[in-house]
Order: structure tokens, then C-alpha cells, then sequence
């Protein structure tokens, strides 16, 4: 049987969020809600979970181009919270994982 030697072991590696470079490890979002100039909110899925749970709860928000409402945003925000999923809300003061 072979053995993995210390050189086949991967290195241990900081995540960070592509949004935010300040983002430490174990903070990484799977979503990222994001205020954009047109006046509307998008969401992004940034991990794969986020994507299997985005496709089987709201098949709407999986075209990149959707622009939500407020009230839709803060509607999915809850949920993805009371569902574990961590989210990067980005607007217009700033980035925060919630």
C-alpha cells in the first residue's frame, strides 16, 4: 500500500472572498448581495453549496442579470441566515459578512 509522503501534502492555504481581501478565514460568504447603481440588489453565488441551495430554492435569482427589490433582498438574506449560509452585503457604505 502506498503511503502519502510530506510532499503530496496540500499546503495549508487563507480563504478569501474575491469581493473582499479582508475577509478572514471561516468568514468566506456563499453569497454576496450587492447594491448596484441601477437601483436594484443582485445576488452572486460565491460557493458551490450556495449554488446547489440557490438552484433548489430560488431558481429566479440563478440568471446573474436579476435585479431584486429591497424587500426581496432582505427576504432571501433571512433565509439563507436561518438556513446557515453566510452572505458578503455589500452596499453603499461598505462590505459586511452576515
Amino acid at each position: 500500500m502506498r503511503h502519502a509522503t510530506r510532499a503530496a501534502t496540500p499546503q495549508a492555504t487563507k480563504n478569501l472572498s474575491a469581493g473582499n481581501p479582508g475577509i478572514p478565514d471561516g468568514k468566506v460568504p456563499d453569497f454576496r448581495l450587492e447594491k448596484q447603481d441601477e437601483g436594484g440588489w443582485q445576488v452572486r453565488v460565491v460557493s458551490t453549496r450556495g449554488s446547489y441551495w440557490l438552484r433548489a430554492n430560488h431558481l429566479e435569482l440563478c440568471d446573474q442579470e436579476t435585479l431584486i427589490d429591497l424587500s426581496h433582498a432582505n427576504s432571501f438574506l433571512r433565509e439563507a441566515r436561518k438556513n446557515g449560509f453566510k452572505t458578503e452585503y455589500i452596499g453603499p457604505n461598505g462590505s459586511a459578512v452576515i
